[in-house]
């Protein structure tokens, strides 16, 4: 009978496709990952202190492109039936995306070499590349959303695996080439999620109809307002993803940035199962409008987180071995580093589940305050204490701000769900 009530919940369309999407994002990030090894083993610790400082700018100059527009997307499309409307919400946010792209691209040709003097960076270009072509993950995360509101899972692992198959071949070349330039590798490794763009009316729906002229003022204006909610709390979450890294790199060593950065995209590949699991939850839990479906996801909700938790456990031995095969024996250094932001990724990803119950329910305020607090959080800690403790600081600020998202996340919602519910009882 176990048996089979276990079979009967893998039947649940939710079930399959959160594995589904999890298993085919970590197969397009295994092939990312291995990119971004040899890549390392290219251009060693030290060089590639300054690619992560260039790929931190890029993840959050793609938070500011979002500007909440993707959560707008999943939330208003992914729940209306009318492709008029759908094609509205793609086509404004696409708009207003390229007016955010155009701003962000004239900063960065006027300013790329200040901000690298500031980083203490050798080489400037890593700064005009992060400001011009690595603004493509904003147009990927764009497809992705669009796709995710369709409900065409399957469609956005394939994107992902175009991105890191190209990835992986520019990896292979570059290392067949015998080249040690830090440039290359980093132009490849943030240009290459601009390559499913390429294939966007292959991918969406035939319905699918950009019209930057169209004009909806009332849909509008609902985009508008959860965007300016979600913004915050979405380039928060960019900022407090990546800044730690902008400030090892002020305040230490160009090697030590290089240890950290070499952990951080280990750690990354759990943030990974994060986002693809955010995927399928987020557009399904939109369309959850009755009181039972939403009491069913939360007693789901609280039993996923439960056991993502337990998981860490299994982990914590694994931290030299996991070193040892993907970045290598120099980055031994870090492992205590590396258990400390495992431990966060975690957090990050248990809190998911409940991220995803406010798609449902009318608290956009969440997005923001959630955001500001954990930026708080960032700062302080970074400012504070890393110029003085090291590496060990950045790592246990991000712990902290980790936990803190997670019971944050998990008390309101539930108290927001109660509260709406003896509202309309």
């Amino acid at each position: 009978m176990k048996i089979l009530t276990i079979y009967e919940k893998f039947k649940s369309i939710g079930i399959r496709q959160s594995l589904f999407t999890i298993i085919g994002n970590l197969m397009g990030t295994a092939l990312s990952a291995i990119a971004i090894i040899l890549f390392i083993r290219i251009i060693g610790p030290e060089k590639y202190g300054e690619f992560s400082v260039g790929f931190a700018i890029v993840l959050i100059l793609t938070r500011i492109i979002d500007l909440g527009l993707n959560t707008a997307i999943v939330k208003y499309a992914g729940e209306t039936k009318e492709n008029n409307n759908k094609n509205f919400i793609y086509s404004y946010t696409l708009k207003l995306k390229l007016i955010i792209t155009t701003i962000l691209i004239i900063i960065g040709i006027l300013s790329y070499k200040n901000i690298a003097t500031l980083l203490n960076l050798k080489e400037p270009l890593i700064i005009l590349i992060s400001f011009t072509f690595g603004l493509a993950t904003g147009y990927y995360e764009y497809l992705v959303a669009i796709l995710q509101s369709q409900h065409l899972f399957g469609k956005t692992v394939l994107a992902n695996a175009i991105q890191a198959i190209t990835k992986l071949i520019a990896a292979i070349t570059l290392l067949w080439l015998g080249t040690h330039n830090l440039i290359p590798p980093y132009f490849w490794y943030i240009f290459a999620p601009f390559i499913p763009f390429f294939f966007f009316y292959w991918l969406v729906p035939k319905t699918t109809k950009i019209n930057l002229k169209q004009k909806q003022p009332i849909l509008q204006k609902k985009i508008l307002l959860l965007a300016r909610h979600a913004s915050i709390g979405l380039i928060s979450a960019g900022i407090i993803e990546n800044i730690d890294i902008l400030f090892v790199q002020k305040n230490l060593s160009t090697y030590e940035t290089g240890l950290y950065g070499g952990v951080s995209r280990v750690a990354l590949f759990f943030a990974i199962i994060a986002y693809s699991l955010g995927n399928v939850l987020n557009a399904r839990v939109a369309r959850y409008k009755s009181q039972d479906h939403l009491a069913k996801y939360l007693k789901k909700a609280l039993i996923l987180s439960g056991l993502i938790l337990i998981s860490f456990i299994i982990f914590i031995p694994l931290i030299k071995p996991v070193i040892l095969l993907t970045i290598g024996n120099e980055y031994l250094a870090a492992q205590n580093i590396l258990l400390i932001l495992m431990a966060s990724s975690f957090f990050a990803l248990a809190a998911i589940p409940f991220i995803a119950l406010f798609y449902a329910l009318e608290a956009d305020w969440y997005f923001s305050i959630s955001g500001i607090l954990q930026l708080a959080i960032v700062l302080i800690g970074n400012i504070f204490y890393v110029p003085q403790m090291g590496l060990e600081a950045a790592a246990w600020t991000r712990f902290f701000t980790r936990l803190f998202l997670l019971i944050f996340t998990a008390l309101i919602g539930i108290i927001v769900y109660k509260k709406q519910l003896k509202n309309k009882s």
